[in-house]
């Protein structure tokens, strides 16, 4: 990510966890800044995959585990999408 805004203030943004000015300010650059816009997409992607799964599932510890997770979650959703959609 080549931009000033940091990862935890972007996850943040992706749950709605800003107060009013903060997200304005945070939306405003997603809207114009590809990575950033890239990146909350993928937090929010991870997070429904994550809201899926059964809650014995989502216990214990997730540290590192990051990408492992995002790469199913994309591969879900893709899963989701019709052939026919896909380019």
């Amino acid at each position: 990510m080549n931009c000033e805004r940091e990862l935890p203030e972007l996850a943040a943004h992706a749950v709605g966890a800003l107060d009013p000015a903060e997200e304005a300010q945070v939306d405003s650059h997603v809207r114009k800044c590809p990575d950033c816009a890239t990146e909350v997409d993928g937090i929010r992607t991870t997070l429904a995959a994550v809201r899926r799964l059964p809650a014995e599932e989502t216990l214990g510890d997730w540290s590192g585990r990051l990408p492992e997770l995002r790469e199913a979650a994309v591969r879900a959703a893709l899963a989701e999408i019709p052939r026919t959609n896909r380019s």
